[in-house]
């Protein structure tokens, strides 16, 4: 559009320069999407979220499941192994038992 256009616009012009003042903050966002783009959007990030929650829970459950096997063995071998079977289990047991209770420390700060 040339300067000799702009004086033919049909649609009124605004100047910002005259409707913002020293004290106002104002924020300016242009966007195209319609309101079916919106809908589909926010479905899209719905879906996403709730995979996102699914997969979580499935990684915990699995975390949850290998660690309990693991517990159960060193607690077997604890108490049915020799000295040295029963010090490295000892050190695992103390290592899972830390790892529950910071978790649950964690999980009080939310």
């Amino acid at each position: 559009m040339t300067d000799s256009d702009q004086g033919k616009s049909s649609e009124p012009q605004i100047n910002l320069g005259q409707i913002v003042g020293k004290d106002h903050k104002y924020e300016l966002t242009v966007s195209n999407e319609t309101s079916e783009d919106a809908v589909v959007r926010r479905s899209k990030e719905i879906a996403d979220a709730e995979l996102s929650r699914k997969m979580t829970y499935v990684l915990f459950c699995f975390a949850l499941l290998i660690i309990s096997i693991i517990f159960v063995a060193c607690v077997y071998t604890f108490a049915t192994g020799i000295a040295d079977d029963k010090k490295w289990a000892a050190g695992i047991v103390s290592a899972i038992a830390s790892g529950l209770v910071g978790f649950l420390v964690g999980q009080g700060k939310k």
